[in-house]
């Protein structure tokens, strides 16, 4: 028998690389505690539930969702929970976000881009869109390029492999970024787009994604110190301010995804009608 295994789907990759971040949120409530027991009648009853030693070392971490124990051989100390450690969960769940929207929007252009390309033709992007345009300002095609794309029956592909190998493609975690892909994939306003699919306001979305960026660089190049005090103290974080920053990049990515994919089953309908000799009507 011989098993097949498939490349992920972009979703299915943006979802494996959004899980960390959502994952350590979700560890900072657990452990974010005022109550951390080194000693008290409850200690001492769970250790004798657990059969520990009266010598044991022993940490019980407790709030309304959470009750967890923390043996000596965990070589934990109780500063390590304190609330301005913990908070370094939440730096990284930022860092962890960004890094899937990285991921995202180059594989998403990678599967989608020749579909485009092949049934769009000429037309395969908006001539009048600035942003675009600054993007693909440095695509350049030599004359080995040019008499491959006359024999290449997967010319499509190689098109969209030169528009992802330039440097600017290496870059789309931005407002800009998810706009170039969306407009590149056939959505005529991706923001505006994307904001009417989540109810949203366009303006909030961008925003949010724009603080959410420069913050994970503050965290990345400076331990989290601004950018206009880089010899500063680290920024203060919360668990609200760092939930909505994930998942307003998980709303963004799955809102686009869901567009993008609406709109090439049109495109594959619509190649599929020209290989048969016959065009749908209205595109």
């Amino acid at each position: 028998m011989t098993l097949l295994f498939r490349t992920p789907s972009p979703r299915r990759t943006f979802d494996d690389s959004i899980r960390p971040a959502i994952l350590l949120l979700d560890i900072y409530r657990l452990l974010e505690s005022q109550n951390i027991l080194t000693e008290g009648e409850l200690l001492e009853q769970v250790r004798e539930l657990i059969h520990g030693s009266p010598d044991e070392e022993l940490l019980l971490v407790y709030n309304e969702i959470f009750l967890g124990l923390i043996r000596e051989a965990a070589e934990l100390r109780p500063s390590t929970l304190k609330v301005a450690t913990l908070c370094h969960l939440l730096r990284q769940a930022v860092v962890a976000s960004c890094s899937a929207l990285d991921t995202y929007l180059p594989a998403l252009l990678r599967k989608e881009l020749p579909l485009v390309i092949r049934a769009r033709r000429r037309d395969f992007y908006p001539r009048n869109d600035n942003a675009l345009r600054d993007y693909l300002a440095e695509l350049r095609f030599s004359l080995d390029d040019t008499l491959r794309l006359m024999e290449d029956p997967n010319a499509y592909a190689f098109i969209a492999e030169k528009i992802l190998g330039l440097t600017n493609f290496s870059y789309l975690s931005s407002r800009t970024g998810v706009h170039v892909t969306g407009a590149l994939l056939g959505l005529g306003k991706p923001w505006d787009e994307i904001a009417a699919h989540l109810g949203r306001d366009k303006r909030e979305l961008m925003s949010i994604l724009d603080e959410t960026v420069n913050r994970r660089n503050d965290i990345v190049h400076r331990a989290d110190r601004a950018r206009t005090d880089p010899g500063g103290e680290a920024q203060s974080i919360s668990y609200s301010w760092t939930r909505q920053a994930v998942d307003t990049i998980n709303h963004i990515c799955l809102a686009l995804d869901e567009l993008v994919a609406e709109r090439m089953q049109r495109l594959e309908d619509m190649v599929s009608a020209e290989d048969q000799g016959s065009v749908p009507q209205g595109e």
